[in-house]
């Protein structure tokens, strides 16, 4: 696997807080672009994400968005609050409301709380969310890339002066990547992207700094803690002795080495359950990773007990991904065809909804089932199947709280799913062929595993009670 290879080279290089130009440690918040860059490498897969950073976040796009979308912080809705947290962007429709699913049902718990989503200004009405005492940050945002682009403008010396720096201090370190580890980073891009990215910390920071002296939380619970928005608030929280909780949403491959300091990390981790705390190393200290279960799973369980659920020894649910979709198609179309028998159903990522007609070519004519829509829930499909297909996303993770026979497709993303294939839970296949085969041997026996080693039970109050202590 490609973890090893990557922090040993990332620890001779002594690049994680080491690596930075006036205070801004560019190393520690690109590790993780570089790690997915090197994981799509390794996997053969284009382009790399590393490629895909020129400009940093979007270039002309974040200008064309600029000139529709300016919006500042909504000052009445800022209030003082002990508790913040910090939301994913992506929402559910639930029962007519737009749910975050990970906080919003923890924030519930702690009335006066104050939820913050990094984007998504004006994409629903106020009344259609869900989450209370909600602000936006679309405006901190926004305005950074004005600052950025004013700044490239205004006072080339100092952004070249920037990137030369970074590009000195990396020069080493990739030279290395490339004779000894096989990995072919663009420099050129990692420097713009860095360099980028110093400009937008130096606003967004005094922003955001401005927005917790408001606030002043005493803990602030977060998702997606490895994004950039979410350093930059864990890098504030840290200076000022606020406490920071991270709860897991996905399968975690970046690891942190043990006993550094990772300032831009948060001070706890919550695990979806015990087996998960064997297969991450989140840069907590040590004692600090917790396993407390997903409150929304724990929801969705009760809706579909085992008792009402009407799986289908013929069905069998795929479940696709932006980056191995088309392969994932290919091998559900091929097990159709073998298995004219089954009931082969294809759950689209959000993101492919609207282009999949496109990008799956014969969809019509292969007999496979398509979920496309936003109105299906994903544990309904789990309800009525008995297997699934999928390569690293979490809803393999939550078909598995159904007891579904799980097979992984060889993609090198699968990494992510290394701990249940050595367990035994799931099996991995290359071919139609030999999904076709394990299809077969499925029907005559149940795959065994403790569900609560996935899923901690009574996540919701458990969570609620230790952020209540960790508060103190």
């Amino acid at each position: 696997m490609f973890k090893q290879p990557y922090h040993d080279w990332e620890m001779k290089h002594e690049l994680i807080n080491n690596k930075q130009v006036d205070g801004f440690k560019y190393w520690n918040y690109m590790r993780r672009d570089m790690f997915m860059s090197f994981k799509d490498e390794y996997g053969n897969i284009e382009p790399p994400f590393y490629k895909n950073m020129k400009e940093g976040s979007g270039g002309n796009k974040k200008l064309e968005k600029i000139k529709k979308l300016v919006l500042p912080i909504e000052q009445d809705r800022v209030v003082k609050s002990d508790y913040l947290f910090l939301c994913h962007p992506r929402r559910q429709e639930i029962d007519g409301k737009m749910v975050s699913i990970y906080t919003d049902y923890i924030a519930d718990n702690f009335p006066g709380s104050v939820t913050l989503q990094r984007s998504g200004a004006g994409k629903y009405k106020r009344e259609d969310i869900y989450s209370k005492n909600l602000l936006f940050a679309d405006g901190i945002r926004e305005k950074s890339y004005v600052y950025r682009y004013f700044m490239k403008y205004t006072n080339p010396g100092k952004y070249k002066e920037i990137r030369e720096k970074i590009k000195k201090d990396m020069e080493e370190p990739f030279r290395d990547l490339n004779e000894g580890y096989d990995l072919h980073p663009n420099t050129a891009d990692f420097t713009e992207r860095a360099t980028v990215l110093y400009f937008l910390y130096k606003y967004r920071k005094k922003e955001y700094k401005k927005l917790l002296d408001k606030i002043s939380p005493k803990v602030i619970v977060e998702v997606v803690g490895r994004s950039f928005d979410a350093e930059i608030i864990n890098e504030i929280a840290s200076e000022r002795g606020i406490k920071t909780i991270e709860l897991q949403h996905g399968t975690n491959t970046l690891w942190f080495p043990e006993n550094v300091p990772f300032p831009q990390g948060p001070l706890w981790y919550f695990s979806f359950g015990e087996f998960w705390n064997e297969e991450t190393r989140p840069g907590v200290p040590e004692g600090h990773m917790l396993s407390t279960g997903f409150p929304f799973h724990d929801i969705m369980m009760k809706d579909y007990p085992k008792e009402k659920r009407k799986q289908d020894k013929n069905a069998i649910i795929f479940l696709s991904g932006v980056k191995y979709g088309k392969e994932l198609f290919e091998a559900a179309a091929g097990l159709k065809k073998l298995r004219p028998e089954l009931d082969v159903i294809f759950k689209l990522h959000p993101m492919e909804y609207d282009i999949y007609m496109e990008k799956y070519p014969g969809v019509m004519e292969s007999g496979v089932r398509v979920i496309g829509d936003r109105k299906t829930p994903l544990y309904s499909l789990f309800a009525e199947s008995y297997m699934q297909v999928g390569v690293e996303s979490t809803a393999i993770l939550e078909g598995m709280g159904f007891e579904l026979a799980t097979f992984i497709y060889d993609h090198p993303m699968a990494v992510a799913m290394k701990g249940i294939l050595d367990k035994g839970y799931a099996k991995m296949f290359k071919t139609p062929e030999e999904l076709a085969a394990l299809t077969d041997a499925a029907k005559e026996s149940a795959p065994a595993y403790d569900l609560n080693d996935f899923w901690k039970e009574n996540s919701l109050e458990t969570i609620t009670d230790l952020i209540r202590r960790i508060h103190g």
